[in-house]
């Protein structure tokens, strides 16, 4: 599944083509018509020694930035490595990580600011800021019990969406709400709903990492926003890649090296069937588990050879 958005323009390859991609950029701010896979890797670099929590070098983005014919998206922390996605035909989003931290002291319409002066900040050393920006995360206990709160995002994305022209993935640690649908329903007209519906490595090899489980499970999730009356088109599936310790609800559950790849198969075939609008991988950099660099990058490569959304 593609989207046709205007996003950081891809750098040409060759001689006086990529020239002229230069000199289009600077006149047209960089910007370029261009359809993308919906698929999104929320990576931030973190290079500590290998084996080391959080872990995110080099070798590990490489692995992420792969060609594809239409591109996909990398949401990162800066711009500094804008240039190296462009080269592979992939584009920039900006990834925001504070949301909670705004609410009780700026107003919807003041966070919303203090969004998009982070963007400008982060993402204008090397280019236009970035149209797409995602977002961690609605909170899990004050969405369900303060109006106060629903009204205060719906002001803040509002905003991010209307005055700032931001293509907006918000976070949702909700697999299947029931509630809300008053606020939920405008809140994504100008949002992307991230629903984070997250299968461990243990409970899918616990089901004989079936797809038939896993898809249940999606399309559960799924259902429970449409019900809600939330437009298909706005419900993205995002999936937690950390290799967390045993005993823990998301990320590899402590299973083996074959375990953790069965699952990620699974799922993602699974999330594949079920047909969401657009898919976000999330937490490589995250290592409970202390395993080596080189596994890390297998299992992005794992992932990558999966087909998303």
């Amino acid at each position: 599944m593609t989207v046709l958005h205007f996003v950081g323009a891809r750098r040409f390859r060759g001689g006086v083509a990529f020239l002229l991609a230069i000199v289009l950029g600077g006149i047209f701010s960089s910007s370029a018509l261009a359809v993308f896979d919906k698929r999104f890797d929320i990576c931030t670099f973190n290079c500590t020694p290998d084996g080391s929590d959080p872990h995110f070098c080099q070798p590990q983005f490489d692995a992420l930035n792969w060609v594809s014919t239409n591109g996909h998206m990398l949401c990162m922390g800066t711009d500094a490595h804008r240039l190296e996605l462009n080269g592979n035909g992939n584009f920039l989003g900006a990834y925001y990580n504070n949301l909670s931290g705004l609410y009780g002291t700026y107003t919807g319409t003041a966070a919303a600011d203090q969004i998009e002066n982070y963007i400008i900040a982060n993402f204008t050393a090397t280019g236009v800021k970035t149209t797409w920006v995602a977002i961690n995360e609605i909170s899990g206990s004050l969405w369900p019990t303060s109006t106060d709160y629903r009204a205060w995002l719906r002001t803040c994305m509002a905003r991010l969406h209307s005055t700032y022209g931001h293509s907006i993935i918000l976070f949702a640690p909700f697999a299947n709400p029931a509630n809300n649908a008053a606020d939920w329903v405008p809140l994504s007209g100008n949002v992307y709903v991230g629903i984070e519906s997250y299968l461990s490595g243990a409970a899918i090899n616990a089901s004989g990492n079936s797809v038939s489980w896993c898809q249940t499970q999606y399309q559960s999730s799924k259902t429970s926003y449409l019900n809600l009356g939330i437009a298909s088109g706005q419900l993205f599936l995002t999936e937690d890649f950390q290799q967390t310790v045993a005993g823990t609800a998301w990320g590899r559950s402590g299973v083996s090296y074959a375990g953790w790849d069965n699952a990620i198969n699974a799922r993602s075939t699974a999330a594949h069937n079920v047909g969401f609008a657009g898919f976000c991988s999330y937490a490589w950099e995250h290592n409970n588990m202390g395993v080596s660099e080189a596994d890390m990058v297998h299992f992005e490569n794992t992932y990558k050879a999966k087909t998303l959304p």
